[in-house]
């Protein structure tokens, strides 16, 4: 695969000749999402690909191609032609998680060129109602006094809901048992039913069970409170530097010439100042996070290495 990095920046790559540069782009976009229709990924994908066609007066074809913990989708558009019109809807799981998981992955952060950051996908620590504790640090302590009398679950081995439990006990040892799911849908009716005692859950599935009652809120990811539930404090008010959240991107084949993708940074980060835009992704859980080719790039290089070290403290392997 071509070796033009991600981690590297991948804004000084240039288009080869005026003419193209004056002519893109003249046919239409694909937006690969390695994920099924119907989730958070898909809405986005859509999202985007609006944009783009509003933009740039071009189709946006939404290609779902789920498979080997988005390795499938990911590794089909490191292949693709680096000329902007084969993007991936890039999840911190592909771009960070999934390369730490597999001893022989299909992709890295290496095969791609950042284009956008879009958001930052919002989290909540959630447990059983009638758990007796109100904060994080009580939610620990209380770990600690009795191992492993208690459990927690999550959307799958090696999730960032499952890193997340994973950061906290590399900080505070603790011993809880670990119930994996293949999703949250299931999860989160055995959590409201008492099945087992805590989890890290989207916004967007966990706002409803909260506001009736059915699920003790007790942090949001990241560093800042959340406009949904404005009350919840931040998880580092707790655990200070505790700051690692997941996140979604668009990127391209590695050698995406720059100017291409300074042109769709522009685009997809202007969408992600526009009031409604904003309050859309909000609606699905995603906090809208626009950010220059260089932070991005920056981003990427700082958030491989923190979530590869989460891979590793869990122990967590995928063949």
């Amino acid at each position: 695969m071509r070796r033009r990095t991600l981690l590297a920046g991948a804004g000084a790559a240039v288009l080869p000749a005026a003419p193209r540069a004056q002519s893109w782009p003249s046919q239409p976009f694909k937006v690969v999402v390695p994920y099924p229709p119907g989730g958070l990924t898909d809405v986005l994908g859509r999202l985007v690909g609006d944009r783009l066609q509003a933009a740039f007066g071009q189709p946006a074809v939404i290609d779902n191609k789920p498979g080997a913990a988005t390795q499938l989708g990911a590794a089909y558009v490191a292949k693709a032609a680096p000329d902007g019109y084969t993007l991936l809807l890039a999840t911190v799981s592909t771009l960070c998680i999934t390369p730490a998981l597999y001893a022989r992955p299909l992709i890295g952060p290496a095969d791609f060129a950042g284009v956008a950051m879009m958001g930052r996908v919002v989290l909540f620590l959630v447990c059983r109602p009638d758990l007796p504790v109100a904060d994080p640090q009580a939610l620990v302590a209380m770990l600690q006094a009795k191992p492993d009398s208690y459990s927690y679950g999550s959307p799958g081995v090696g999730t960032a809901h499952h890193l997340l439990v994973e950061l906290i006990r590399s900080k505070m040892p603790f011993s809880a048992t670990h119930v994996p799911y293949l999703g949250s849908a299931k999860a989160l009716v055995d959590l409201m039913e008492g099945r087992f005692d805590f989890m890290f859950l989207d916004a967007a599935v966990a706002l409803a069970p909260i506001k009736a009652g059915k699920l003790k809120v007790l942090a949001v990811t990241g560093a800042v409170r959340d406009p949904t539930l404005p009350d919840v404090p931040p998880l580092t008010d707790f655990f200070p530097g505790f700051d690692l959240q997941p996140w979604m991107s668009i990127a391209g084949p590695a050698g995406l010439p720059g100017a291409v993708i300074e042109r769709l940074n522009g685009v997809l980060n202007a969408a992600l100042v526009e009031p409604a835009f904003v309050q859309r992704l909000r609606d699905v859980g995603l906090a809208a996070t626009p950010l220059s080719v260089e932070a991005f790039d920056a981003f990427i290089k700082r958030d491989a290495s923190r979530w590869a070290e989460l891979v590793r403290l869990s122990g967590a392997k995928a063949e």
